[in-house]
């Protein structure tokens, strides 16, 4: 029973870094650089909406309107804080990445999750999805501040390729359900081209991603306007 128990808490540092080596290949489809540029569209009930998201590599993002409805309009993550920047007004509004304003893709979905810095690897085990061979692993949040408090996600063994996420909250109720489409090569990396989210109720929203650029983002973008 004695060695048990210690194979077992021997195993449990190798279990920790497995798990954040696949983190880290599934997080690099979705932030390929430390900091770079993505256009997306998001399908929702409504008009699609499409969005230029800036990153860097701190994990602040940016989103900055392209369609019309959304044209003059900015969503800034910085640290655990989104503010909105409206059109003719210097004064941010400050909001929850959980708030609805994208429909069922809140807006910290949108912008950046990052699962090797935002959860901890809680059991990984081997299993199936879709007929695909796959690692599964249970996650815990790292602060508080997260509103899915836990995460299962299965990662095909082949490419590493995130297939499936299960968004829980505190209380264990799922909160959203998001899919991942095939990753392309694009500067030589493949990146992620699509993403499906999907609430209990039916509430549906597609994210697609394309014009994936390196760089091209400017610091002075990610500070709050002072108000007048």
């Amino acid at each position: 029973m004695m060695r048990l128990a210690l194979a077992a808490l021997l195993a449990l540092p190798l279990l920790a870094q497995s798990g954040e080596e696949i983190l880290a290949r599934v997080d690099r489809l979705r932030h390929p650089w430390p900091t770079f540029t993505v256009e997306l569209v998001l399908e929702s009930a409504g008009p699609a909406q499409r969005w230029k998201v800036s990153a860097r590599e701190n994990g602040d993002a940016r989103l900055d309107g392209l369609s019309a409805k959304e044209k003059g309009r900015a969503v800034l993550l910085l640290g655990d804080q989104m503010w909105l920047l409206l059109p003719g007004s210097r004064r941010p509004v400050k909001v929850t990445p959980q708030q609805r304003m994208m429909g069922p893709a809140a807006g910290g979905d949108v912008a950046r999750t990052r699962f090797r810095e935002d959860y901890t690897v809680q059991s990984l085990e081997a299993g199936s999805l879709d007929g695909r061979d796959c690692w599964r692993l249970v996650l815990v949040a790292r602060r508080p501040s997260l509103s899915a408090r836990q995460v299962a996600l299965w990662v095909a063994k082949e490419g590493f390729l995130p297939l499936k996420a299960e968004f829980h909250l505190a209380s264990g109720k799922l909160a959203r359900t998001a899919r991942f489409g095939p990753p392309v090569q694009t500067h030589g990396l493949p990146v992620l081209t699509r993403m499906v989210i999907e609430e209990p109720s039916g509430a549906r929203a597609e994210l697609v991603f394309s014009n994936w650029t390196r760089g091209g983002v400017d610091s002075a973008a990610f500070e709050l306007p002072e108000a007048d």
